[in-house]
C-alpha cells in the first residue's frame, strides 16, 4: 500500500473523494461539511488525510487527527474495493508506524450498525470503552 498526504486544497483527487464521501453507503457513516472540510484538512498541522493506493489505484483514504497524543481517525474505502482487506492494511500501516503519526493511543467512534468496521477494529486489538447513543467508542493503546 502506498500513501499520499493531501496538503493542498488543489489536490486533484479532492473532487473524486468528495463524490465518494457523498455516496449514501459512505455518508451514513462519515459525514463532512463539504464547504469547509478540505480547507480544514489542509490548513491544520495536526490533521492528516492520506490517500491509499494499491497497484496505482486509489482504493481509500484515512483521516487522522492528533490531539494530546491521541489519534482520532476514520477509514474510508471506496465501495468497489470494500471487503478486500484494504481497511485492515491501512490500519496495520498506522499501527506499525508506516505512516508518520506520533500518538500513544487511537480512538475511533463507530455506529453500532456498522458491523464490518466493528469486526475490523476488534480484530486489530481495539477495545470498546463506551457507548453514546448509536456510537461505540473504541480505543487502541500503542505498546
Amino acid at each position: 500500500m502506498r500513501y499520499k498526504r493531501i496538503f493542498s486544497i488543489d489536490d486533484p483527487d479532492i473532487p473524486y473523494l468528495t463524490m465518494i464521501l457523498k455516496l449514501p453507503e459512505v455518508a451514513r457513516f462519515i459525514s463532512i461539511d463539504e464547504k469547509n472540510y478540505w480547507h480544514y484538512v489542509t490548513s491544520n498541522e495536526n490533521v492528516f488525510y492520506f490517500k491509499a493506493y494499491e497497484q496505482g489505484r486509489l482504493v481509500g483514504a484515512t483521516h487522522c487527527e492528533i490531539v494530546d497524543h491521541i489519534l482520532y481517525m476514520d477509514i474510508m474505502i471506496i465501495p468497489a474495493y470494500q471487503r478486500k482487506g484494504f481497511g485492515e492494511m491501512i490500519l496495520q500501516d498506522i499501527q506499525s508506524g508506516k505512516l508518520p503519526l506520533a500518538y500513544d493511543q487511537i480512538e475511533v467512534s463507530i455506529e453500532d450498525t456498522n458491523v464490518a468496521s466493528i469486526k475490523l477494529f476488534e480484530k486489530m486489538n481495539f477495545h470498546c470503552v463506551s457507548k453514546e447513543e448509536e456510537l461505540l467508542n473504541y480505543r487502541y493503546l500503542k505498546i
